[in-house]
């Protein structure tokens, strides 16, 4: 991979600079941002604001990057956008890579729709991410960061922090979510001192009930509900309700407390400890005999160990685990996290991204191998998986689909 802002920046001129045209929330982190991205955006749309949404990598496909008002762009419009951003970028012998070119086209229909609001999630570190080209952001926000691109951000937390908080802008306020270790957290309050960003620090709201949270800020008290699985949601959720009080108290926007319950209530992010049951999608029982199935698209150390923690909440004799896991990612490190020894493990690949040819899924028999410790398998697919994860399931049993987005990604497909 290619970094460098260059590009993106000639991209956006010839364009004629969309993203100035509206108001951005700009969000980094390892773990977290996506769903803090779909809460902000979801808040934003209750409170009448039209708004629009970037997320990578795309879940089903690339179009799907691009939502405007809770909608993945059409394929019309995607295309229309794409081709006009090839356009330019082969007439202007820009040389941008296809990710600048899905920001540019993001923008471009952003700018058509005259959005009041852009949500926009950073694809990879941040200071020499493509969405790092905006200049004037509302805000910035960073998640949760964790041992992730190690190869490319940095060996350490340390250095994967400051790569991170490379989108914090002079002038623009920052909000800054619980991390695992005060130095991580020094790191990110030193970059924002040092960059003149006014930061706020998030304190994790509390859970109410498993399903309703509170957070209270001095002049104002939230309670909201959130569909969300998994305790981490006490901190994503805290983190977008922190964002947005901070822009209702700059006046950047109106919003009422019942709105943001309302907003955060409607929020969805799908793959991310997301329960699929026979009840909402018939399909698993009938086709492949469960009557439910977990899905995550953990992939790296904090998510997988979220996710280990949130199983054993649940209590259950033992797991049969779907695992497929990109090349290259710590697949002896996921494993050791997740598997204990009375689990099953089925290894699969998953289907080839569209437009992502430098991703690659991990043989099978590496992930068995790597999972020795249980009982495992390796699958020639993810049917194949799936009927034989329903065969052994007993009735205290829990199956259990992770590893990556990209094989979530294939379990919709075949529910669809």
């Amino acid at each position: 991979m290619n970094f460098g802002l260059e590009r993106i920046h000639n991209l956006l001129e010839a364009l004629n600079r969309p993203d100035e045209r509206t108001q951005i929330v700009h969000v980094a982190g390892t773990n977290g941002k996506g769903s803090v991205c779909a809460y902000i955006a979801s808040v934003l749309r209750t409170c009448g604001y039209s708004v629009g949404r970037f997320n990578s990598p795309h879940l089903l496909e690339p179009r799907d990057s691009i939502n405007v008002n809770g909608q993945a762009v059409s394929q019309q419009l995607y295309e229309e956008a794409f081709s006009h951003v090839s356009m330019l970028n082969k007439t202007g012998a820009i040389g941008a890579s296809s990710f600048e070119c899905l920001v540019g086209a993001a923008f471009y229909v952003f700018d058509k729709a005259k959005l009041d609001f852009v949500v926009l999630e950073v694809g990879l570190g941040g200071l020499l991410d493509a969405t790092n080209a905006i200049r004037n952001p509302a805000m910035t926000v960073i998640t949760a960061i964790g041992m992730d691109h190690a190869h490319i951000l940095g060996r350490t937390l340390e250095e994967i922090a400051t790569a991170k908080a490379g989108i914090m802008k002079p002038g623009c306020p920052v909000v800054i979510a619980p991390q695992d270790t005060k130095t991580l957290l020094d790191t990110l309050i030193e970059h924002a001192k040092g960059t003149g960003s006014p930061y706020q620090l998030v304190q994790p709201s509390q859970f109410i009930t498993p399903e309703l949270c509170k957070l209270d800020f001095d002049q104002v008290h939230y309670t909201y509900p959130i569909r969300l699985c998994g305790d981490y949601q006490r901190m994503n959720s805290a983190t977008a309700v922190t964002a947005l009080d901070w822009l209702y108290r700059l006046k950047l926007i109106e919003m009422t407390p019942e709105q943001l319950a309302k907003g955060m209530q409607e929020t969805r992010w799908p793959g991310r400890l997301e329960w699929i049951t026979s009840k909402d999608n018939p399909k698993i029982l009938s086709r492949y005999g469960l009557e439910r199935i977990l899905i995550d698209g953990a992939h790296n150390p904090p998510a997988t160990i979220a996710l280990r923690n949130y199983i054993d909440s649940l209590q259950r004799n033992s797991v049969i685990w779907i695992i497929a896991s990109t090349a290259g990612k710590d697949i002896h490190g996921l494993m050791t996290k997740l598997i204990r020894p009375n689990d099953t493990v089925y290894a699969v690949t998953f289907t080839q991204p569209s437009g992502m040819s430098w991703i690659q899924s991990t043989e099978p028999s590496e992930i068995a191998k790597e999972a020795s410790v249980a009982k495992t398998v390796a699958c020639l697919g993810l049917e194949e998986a799936l009927k034989t994860a329903a065969s052994v399931c007993g009735e205290h049993d829990l199956v259990v689909l992770c590893g990556s987005l990209y094989l979530v990604a294939d379990l919709y497909r075949i529910l669809l």
